[in-house]
């Protein structure tokens, strides 16, 4: 018998992909799930490429819940900023008679007397946007060579037209060496009773309440305890950092991270996890389906009384129950979804298969001495692959779908970014109850766009495999 990867057989299977195709694309309600389907793997296949942010590492890139950058189109968020990053070069104030150098960072310097020396340093940045809920600043000092001398350093900032100043930090009195970087957070609780504001007032909405120019002043005092006191103070790393009330395209969730990002990189996973898992049960499928149609008997009744079995089980609470016992792995969800999922597959494979068995070909090759494995293998898996694959098509959302749904109730796997865990962190964390749209509609869409398209295609597939379905010209 020719093999299959013999000259005529090729010739044959590339005729009937060719006739298929042709009738295929008829159907355009297939077409354009197919159209759907390419989109969502260029987007997976090209997560890297579309966003620059990896969904795990990213930092913090504007405030919690940041509405996408396009609202600021309406006039009512027209105002709304993106998030504003300024780097801090410091200029000597008062006290150059200390300084010995600066550039990217300050030296400062102090030797003999015993008066109080003082050197200011600032540093001015322009705001003209809505006041930010959150910021934070940051920078690095360091006091080296210190030596029978006190040191002490403190951060201020002087709003536009202000005569006060609000104390940002503040360092203990030191006498040895000392490296530290420093984080003031608005949100620090520590923070916020330093500045003299009560928990739940917005400290960002108060400090930059206006537009202009803001100075920041480092304040280095020097006490010395002796003639021959000595200290170095080096200050860099600076910035400040306003958090923006917008952001990119889909703004940000609950830790500040890039909802798009999520997104694009969702795409991957749903997609193997549909395909995999649908695989897997076709897979189970055509071999159970196969085995009992064509061998019958009593194999044929206790595969069709398991397959009654299994079908009586409510699927999400069983696979709940199994990711709860074995753990939340991505591959885990993979492989329950597709053992528990080829029930129906095995009936209607096992009706072609009963169909097939009795057709004088199957006869001739047994009157020939052909194996039962050798009839399954050549003769009867081949004929019933078009109707499996309908069947694989259709299964993908299903797949998709319990996986969103395990995610969703908390039973996803968190080392992996799902649409379905997205959504259990809108439901979690404030995104239904803020009515956070560009949190929770994005991925909600993205799994129906893409259960739709495979709906689309198994359905177009169906049509041409199952004569029954088609239509009538």
């Amino acid at each position: 018998m020719a093999s299959i990867f013999s000259k005529d057989k090729r010739i044959i299977y590339i005729r009937r992909i060719q006739e298929f195709w042709f009738e295929y694309r008829s159907k355009r309600i297939g077409m354009a799930g197919l159209a759907l389907i390419i989109i969502y793997v260029l987007v997976a296949v090209f997560a890297p490429f579309l966003t620059p942010y990896n969904p795990v590492t990213q930092p913090r890139l504007a405030q919690a819940t940041a509405m996408p950058e396009w609202v600021t189109v309406f006039p009512q968020y027209s105002d709304y900023g993106k998030t504003q990053r300024e780097n801090l070069n410091w200029n000597v104030k008062k006290g150059s008679e200390f300084v010995e150098g600066w550039g990217t960072s300050v030296e400062i310097r102090y030797e003999g007397g015993n008066r109080l020396a003082q050197v200011e340093l600032s540093s001015q940045f322009s705001y003209n946007q809505m006041a930010p809920n959150e910021f934070f600043a940051k920078f690095r000092y360091e006091i080296e060579n210190i030596r029978d001398a006190e040191c002490s350093i403190a951060l201020s900032l002087i709003p536009p037209e202000a005569n006060s100043s609000y104390i940002f930090w503040k360092s203990e009195t030191l006498n040895a060496d000392k490296s530290q970087d420093v984080t003031t957070d608005s949100k620090d609780p520590v923070f916020i009773k330093r500045l003299g504001f009560a928990l739940q007032e917005n400290v960002g909405n108060i400090i930059f309440s206006q537009k202009g120019d803001y100075t920041f002043i480092v304040l280095i005092q020097f006490r010395p305890l002796s003639n021959d006191a000595m200290a170095e103070v080096i200050i860099e790393n600076s910035q400040i950092v306003l958090l923006g009330r917008v952001h990119g395209i889909l703004g940000t969730d609950y830790l500040a991270k890039d909802i798009w990002s999520h997104l694009v990189w969702g795409s991957r996973i749903s997609l193997s996890v549909g395909l995999l898992a649908a695989l897997v049960g076709t897979v189970i499928g055509i071999f159970v389906g196969v085995v009992s149609g064509y061998l019958g008997g009593l194999v044929d009744e206790v595969l069709m009384r398991t397959v009654d079995i299994l079908l009586c089980l409510p699927l999400l609470p069983l696979l709940l129950a199994l990711v709860h016992l074995y753990g939340r792995n991505v591959y885990y969800i993979v492989l329950f979804i597709g053992i528990f999922g080829w029930q129906g597959l095995a009936r209607v494979i096992r009706s072609q298969t009963l169909s097939i068995r009795e057709t004088p070909y199957i006869e001739s090759a047994r009157a020939s001495g052909g194996s039962g494995f050798y009839i399954m293998q050549k003769h009867i898996v081949p004929n019933i692959i078009p109707v499996a694959f309908a069947s694989m098509v259709l299964a993908v959302p299903s797949a998709i779908l319990f996986e969103a749904s395990l995610s969703f109730l908390g039973f996803g796997d968190p080392r992996v970014v799902t649409w379905g865990m997205m959504l259990q962190h809108a439901f979690g964390f404030g995104g239904f109850s803020q009515l956070a749209w560009w949190w929770i509609v994005p991925p909600g869409l993205a799994i129906i766009g893409l259960c739709l398209a495979f709906v689309f295609v198994g359905h177009a597939f169906d049509e041409i495999v199952n004569p029954r379905l088609r239509r009538r010209r």
